[in-house]
């Protein structure tokens, strides 16, 4: 052991001394008293007669624990940094209003590549990413979760040399639903992955625990589960079921809040909701082909969007991250950008047909384009948010129809989900 700075030699070797008891008490602890005594016996040899003893102890394996904690806390504080410096260097989104100078600095659709593909037993529903984007969950018709790590997908696509099970992307598939996946969500704050089902229940799974495929919690309700968001501090839960009227839940108590108007909701099943980047309001569309937007405090519905989509079902809901717009898709085939304020229609996106299936859109990473699926040509539509012109679609290579994408929130990937049983992830490379 080298002397440090600051250090003299005979400090040196009582660190030294100190190490080696350690070890030794380890051995003795874990029964491995012929190996502690061999040490023992190299060390009074190599240190001219000094006899290091100790009684059995394990205050090495405590230290080892205490450390390895330590350099967790410091390795996650670590990535918290990363990812606020992340989300500042996504630009600062969709905003009309003014000219950017990096307009259309996002790569197109077709210049995203497959890194990765996964396969459940039965049609691919839905699909999400972590806020910081370094995980992505997949949910399927045979009632079953898969969660993947982002990196390990992109390296796997690399054809890295490691052992073939080393560093598998899927690291959690989880199983506890008794009907078909319908909404999907990782909690902002705790490692939970929350999903609703068909079978009417909405199950929270702690990805942390590899041996545990159940959930850890459960929540029956009155009919299907077709969408879920949390509130940014993790507190609160919407939701949005086959039934006209939203639920707010305590996520800890589980107690659950309505608004006190019933005429403001809607007249059919909700089909998705999501909440504003701030909180201070949520959208939901619905069945009856409307748009509302609530207080995000009070619940009481501040405006609604009748006949957003010519009267079709709206089947998708997305805030900008300033708050200044909506995205929405609808069974007319046509994606629209809102204006919060006045309720006026900014874009519309047209090129793909969305008429059977709730595929609905989605803004990219920066904001800079909006995709989404196209149920005919089994492609992914691509348009520029800003001047609503269309780029060439992305051929998927999916044989059947894609029903969900899902980009992530921090770097140029996404996620699409068939009903050919496939989940695809693609990346884009760079140069």
């Amino acid at each position: 052991m080298p002397v440090g700075n600051g250090s003299s030699a005979s400090d040196t070797m009582k660190e030294q001394e100190r190490m080696y008891k350690l070890i030794i008490g380890q051995l003795r602890s874990d029964k491995f008293e012929k190996v502690a005594y061999d040490l023992t016996m190299a060390l009074k040899a190599a240190t001219g007669g000094f006899m290091m003893t100790s009684a059995p102890s394990n205050r090495l394996s405590q230290l080892v624990e205490y450390g390895i904690r330590y350099e967790e806390v410091n390795e996650e504080t670590e990535t918290h940094s990363k990812k606020l410096e992340m989300g500042m260097n996504l630009g600062p989104g969709l905003d009309l209003e003014y000219d950017t100078e990096d307009m259309n600095s996002s790569p197109t659709m077709v210049q995203y590549e497959t890194a990765y593909v996964t396969s459940h037993k039965a049609p691919c529903r839905v699909a999400c990413f972590t806020s910081d984007g370094k995980l992505c969950a997949t949910g399927s018709v045979d009632a079953s979760l898969k969660i993947m790590d982002v990196e390990r997908m992109i390296s796997k696509s690399q054809q890295l040399q490691r052992q073939e099970n080393e560093n598998h992307p899927v690291i959690r598939t989880l199983y506890d639903h008794l009907d078909s996946v319908t909404a999907l969500t990782f909690h902002p704050v705790t490692t939970h992955l929350v999903s609703g089902s068909k079978d009417c229940t909405v199950k929270v799974f702690d990805f942390t625990k590899p041996n545990v495929k159940k959930a850890v919690k459960c929540l029956e309700e009155g009919a299907a589960i077709r969408s879920i968001a949390f509130h940014s501090t993790g507190d609160y839960m919407l939701m949005g079921m086959d039934h006209p009227i939203i639920r707010l839940y305590d996520y800890e108590t589980l107690k659950c809040f309505v608004s006190s108007n019933n005429h403001a909701q809607h007249t059919l099943p909700v089909s998705a909701i999501c909440w504003n980047t701030d909180c201070t309001m949520y959208a939901s569309c619905s069945m009856d082909g409307s748009i509302k937007l609530w207080d995000g405090v009070s619940s009481r519905c501040i405006k609604t969007f009748s006949e957003a989509h010519s009267g079709a079902e709206v089947t998708s809901i997305q805030f900008s991250r300033n708050g200044k717009y909506v995205l929405s898709g609808g069974k007319d085939s046509v994606v629209k950008l809102w204006e919060v304020t006045s309720g006026n229609v900014l874009n519309e996106y047209v090129g793909v047909t969305q008429q059977s299936h709730r595929t609905g859109a989605m803004f990219n990473h920066t904001e800079d384009l909006i995709i989404a699926p196209d149920e005919k040509g089994m492609a992914v539509g691509c348009w520029d948010a800003r001047t609503a012109e269309p780029h060439p679609q992305l051929v998927t290579g999916h044989n059947n129809v894609i029903r969900t994408v899902a980009h992530s929130p921090t770097m140029p990937a996404f996620m699409s989900c068939s009903d050919d049983f496939r989940a695809r992830f693609w990346y884009y490379r760079g140069i």
